[in-house]
């Protein structure tokens, strides 16, 4: 009996990564102005909810802050994705030498010459 790929258990985990794509692509659509915008308007609601009137110090410095924590959320998201992506490469690499040893020891057990893995 051939079992269906997408199982009970497999359902969920498929409507979320779609859900991701989707999202991705959609905020992709926003144009660089439009999402300078958002953050000033989300960035002076933000500071306004924390008592800063626009044209004062603390409106400045509210702003200031609010713009270092968006950079650096950026940051460390870009940090992130390249961490994430070095740990691929060396799992990828790590399971190919795994593979290498595996077939070099049974080449010598066999009586073959066993392949060299760098």
């Amino acid at each position: 009996m051939i079992k269906p790929y997408f199982t009970a258990m497999r359902r969920p985990a498929l409507a979320l990564g779609i859900a991701v794509v989707l999202s991705a692509s959609l905020g992709a659509c926003v144009a660089p102005e439009q999402r300078r915008q958002a953050n000033l308007y989300e960035d002076g609601s933000t500071c306004a909810e924390f008592g800063a009137r626009p044209g004062t110090t603390a409106y400045t410095e509210c702003m200031l802050t609010q713009q270092t924590r968006r950079d650096n959320k950026q940051r460390n998201s870009l940090e992130q994705t390249a961490l994430t992506s070095q740990i691929a490469k060396d799992s990828q690499e790590m399971t190919r030498k795994v593979q290498c040893d595996r077939d070099a020891k049974k080449d010598r057990e066999a009586g073959r010459y066993p392949r060299r893995c760098n």
